[in-house]
């Protein structure tokens, strides 16, 4: 869902104000003075950062705005890693913003300091649209991690997914002063504060206000005033002077982390899936190992020589099309600053066009574009006019346009995505058995070889019934050919990836990739003759208005691979579920007791999953494989915990017991 931007002046010293509360968002000639003394001091960051006994240190807070507060603390990271011969912790930085600035605004406002440009420029070069959601950012090769929350504090608070122990370590309490923004600064942020502390932790902030001291002590925060900044008398600091037992949301999409620090994973696949999660491991300096079944990667569904990337979108947002478009826009930053690091895999943002190509389309089309819903950065309308020229060939159809979207090579992808990971390959690896020990699993193969994993990652799309501790779990088996065409005559003109009932991309190396048959339930990966004329018809009959679609010949090339997907057509991705155990334990989940009444759920320690992916594997597997890291690692999750119960493994189990179906 869009969100409605921030309304921005700038005064004389071209300081930013904001016209929503009749405030600036920084001191005119002191606002990185004023960050230090508020927030990076009162929170005792630098100290916390040399003496952190965990893996990842936490900030969380209240109000990007131009994104002063993070930018100051990134630098000073930075410098301690510079100068510390120890290691540091990653550095997590959540910040929620309900009115982000426009990138032109961000822009002005942040050459302010140009001490701080070599830093602005790639926040100011990853800035997301504004999309409702979470939209992370990487900086400092890695090691920090910026979730950017679009959105209302008081939605966006309660929906972070938080383990038992606690999330954060130190608040930025900012935002506009109390009698500026009074619908921030209430009893329930208080409270959302305490419930995502950690034992100990901390929190500052510029105001000395007594709404906001009295809710914080109500919230069981220990308050203390300190000489403010400036012209500025006071401001509150303090701690979490008793951390409440916390509960899982719901207890049976519990999610575990590993015990100990991760410091090896072992990954189970040859694809886009598994290249994404050694990709996210490499990122936290966690090596991976992994074994592929075949004697070369990408021999499955990543195969193909073309895949489009674009997201999955319906005129009513729900979680659903929210995740895919978080998942559409990290993807693509993902893929590009692969592409800014050296990567050479074949890729074109040329755009992704679905074609309107019937009535029942145009109008489902229509009201997605009516309700407004969705930035148009994100998708726009485009006349039969409009798609033509940016088709560049005859198309006398409207339809949606992704503009950011496009194609890649997914085999070159794979490679340069565990390339630039160091992950161990080892090829005719096929995967028979996993034996679980008291500290890990030991991984059995056809060859009769094995090997000892603490944390296991499986990535087997369509093999996952050869496995004991997933072959319950309700994957479906798609098979689908894509045909290899030549460009030749006004085909080749083609500028953009068209979608309708299958796709058809620009030329690479002098040929499209046309696609593609869907046969459930068919294991096979036979080329066929048969699927190759239905897949010309279908195309011909799409864009029956099109000479030049007519013309569209096969010359017996392409491929076939096993797709792997689901009933609800939504990937899987956590913890693998133990599902005779939680079969035992929610047998009683449709009466539907408190939530305090049912225990966490029980996953195989240790393992790991991500399937059922489908035809939108580029698109997703990135942010999957972030989210299962991020879970793994015991980091904050890229998504709200809403999504996150709706990707959970075990969740066609879940909703069978409340319907009694089992």
């Amino acid at each position: 869902m869009k969100i409605t931007p921030a309304k921005v002046t700038f005064n004389e010293n071209g300081t930013p104000y904001a016209e929503q509360f009749a405030d600036l968002y920084f001191s005119d000639t002191h606002g990185i003075a004023e960050t230090e003394h508020v927030f990076i001091q009162h929170n005792q960051v630098l100290t916390r950062l040399q003496s952190c006994q965990t893996p990842t240190f936490v900030i969380a807070e209240t109000g990007f705005g131009t994104g002063l507060n993070f930018i100051v603390t990134l630098a000073h990271y930075i410098k301690l890693q510079n100068s510390n011969q120890a290691s540091l912790p990653s550095l997590h930085f959540i910040s929620v913003e309900k009115f982000p600035l426009s990138l032109a605004d961000l822009r002005t406002a942040l050459a302010h300091y140009p001490s701080l440009q070599n830093l602005c420029e790639p926040l100011l070069a990853a800035y997301p649209m504004a999309l409702e959601g979470c939209h992370r950012l990487a900086f400092a090769q890695g090691k920090v991690r910026l979730d950017l929350w679009f959105g209302d504090v008081h939605d966006v608070l309660p929906h972070l997914l938080c383990p038992p122990e606690g999330l954060v370590d130190a608040w930025y309490l900012d935002g506009f002063a109390p009698s500026k923004n009074p619908e921030m600064w209430t009893a329930c942020l208080f409270q959302q504060m305490a419930r995502l502390c950690k034992q100990g932790a901390t929190f500052a902030t510029f105001t000395a206000a007594g709404l906001v001291k009295r809710g914080l002590q109500d919230a069981g925060f220990s308050i203390e005033k300190r000489p403010g900044h400036g012209q500025k008398r006071h401001n509150l600091v303090g701690h979490l002077s008793h951390k409440k037992p916390q509960h899982w949301g719901k207890p049976y999409y519990a999610r575990p982390s590993a015990n100990t620090p991760v410091q090896h994973v072992a990954i189970i696949g040859g694809g886009i899936a598994a290249a994404s999660c050694a990709h996210a491991l490499a990122q936290r300096q966690i090596s991976s190992a992994i074994y592929c079944q075949d004697a070369a990667l990408t021999q499955g569904a990543s195969g193909n020589v073309q895949g489009a990337i674009y997201p999955h979108l319906n005129a009513v947002v729900n979680a659903a099309g929210v995740f895919y478009a978080q998942a559409y826009l990290y993807a693509l930053r993902c893929y590009q600053r692969l592409a800014d690091q050296g990567a050479h895999f074949a890729h074109q943002w040329c755009g992704v066009l679905q074609v309107a190509f019937n009535e029942n389309v145009t109008a489902r089309y229509q009201s997605l574009v009516r309700q407004q819903q969705w930035p148009e950065a994100l998708v726009q309308w485009l006349s039969a006019e409009q798609a033509s020229v940016v088709a560049n060939i005859n198309l006398p159809y409207a339809g949606l346009y992704f503009p950011h979207g496009g194609w890649v090579n997914p085999p070159q992808l794979v490679a340069d995505l565990v390339a630039q990971a160091k992950a161990q390959i080892h090829l005719n690896q096929r995967l028979v058995k996993l034996e679980q020990r008291t500290c890990g699993w030991t991984l059995h193969f056809a060859d009769g070889s094995s090997q000892q994993a603490e944390q296991v990652i499986l990535c087997v799309g369509n093999d996952n019934a050869a496995i004991m501790q997933t072959a319950d779990l309700p994957l479906r088996l798609v098979r689908g050919q894509i045909e290899h065409i030549q460009s030749e005559g006004e085909l080749t003109k083609l500028a953009t990836v068209l979608c309708h009932k299958g796709y058809l991309t620009p030329a690479y190396n002098g040929q499209h990739a046309l696609g593609s048959s869907y046969v459930k339930g068919d294991p096979h990966c036979d080329y066929r003759q048969a699927e190759q004329q239905s897949n010309l018809l279908m195309h011909k009959k799409a864009l029956s208005a099109c000479e030049w679609a007519q013309q569209l010949e096969g010359h017996s090339q392409g491929r076939a691979a096993i797709r792997s997907g689901t009933a609800d057509h939504l990937p899987m991705v956590g913890a693998v579920p133990n599902l005779p155990m939680q079969k035992v334990q929610f047998a009683d989940l449709y009466k539907a007791l408190p939530a305090l009444h049912y225990p966490p759920a029980i996953n195989y320690q240790g393992l790991y999953m991500m399937n059922g992916l489908g035809s939108r594997g580029l698109t997703t597997a990135p942010l999957l494989a972030e989210i299962l890291v991020s879970q793994l690692c015991a980091e904050p999750l890229p998504v709200s915990v809403d999504i996150a119960d709706m990707l959970s493994p075990n969740r066609f189990l879940i909703r069978a017991l409340i319907r009694r179906e089992l």
